[in-house]
């Protein structure tokens, strides 16, 4: 999981200044080592201030419910990735086709990292018990999906834009899937490479196919 670069987001009329923004950021890195070590269903305001090394009402200050800060975490996170992949499309060239493959090249190593095979799956969790963070993993994961969207259509412009979407998804839900069986200290984890090769050789093929194989949204 990457380092977030990206100035963190604050609630109104809090964190202007730049020692409120370095305790902002102190808070959502105690809320994102909470969620990974304590898992969903001890996740509370009291935790996270504990981690923080500050009081709930010094907490309060920034958040005042539990959903503010998820909301604020998941941009947190998310941000992170998106300034890593405009990164990696930059270090790539002009060709779609290797921003494609570098972004999704990142992305699957990434599963193999602590930090993700444990936040992300708690997350997920948290999310089935709870509307407002599934909410928010759908915002998430729609946001994360915008490159992978962009980078389909400029390598095959037959596709249609539902076609777009739809293989989106398909490397999304693929890639996050492997976080299962791949992830850190999971048992494929030692066959991270092959499926990581196997995963990108087949996304490239379905994009290539797009318009001459049904791949229709109403089948």
């Amino acid at each position: 999981m990457p380092t977030p670069n990206r100035q963190t987001s604050h609630r109104p009329g809090t964190a202007i200044k730049i020692k409120g923004q370095v305790r902002l950021a102190s808070i959502l890195e105690a809320g994102k080592a909470v969620l990974m070590q304590a898992g969903y269903s001890r996740f509370t305001m009291r935790k996270v201030a504990d981690r923080a090394g500050i009081s709930i009402g010094n907490l309060s200050y920034y958040y005042g419910s539990k959903e503010d800060l998820l909301r604020d975490l998941v941009d947190y996170v998310i941000n992170s990735y998106l300034v890593v992949f405009d990164q990696l499309r930059d270090a790539a060239g002009q060709s779609p086709e290797k921003q494609l493959e570098s972004i999704l090249d990142y992305w699957i190593e990434d599963l193999g990292t602590p930090e993700t095979t444990l936040f992300f799956p708690e997350l997920w969790a948290l999310a089935n018990h709870d509307r407002h963070v599934a909410s928010l993993v759908d915002g998430l994961y729609a946001r994360v999906r915008e490159p992978l969207i962009e980078l389909t259509g400029l390598i095959n412009p037959a596709c249609s834009p539902a076609e777009r979407q739809q293989l989106a998804l398909f490397m999304c839900a693929t890639m996050e899937g492997l976080t299962i069986f791949a992830g850190n200290e999971k048992p494929w984890a030692p066959r991270r490479q092959q499926l990581k090769r196997m995963a990108i050789e087949n996304f490239m093929q379905l994009i290539g196919s797009c318009g001459n194989v049904a791949m229709r949204t109403n089948r």
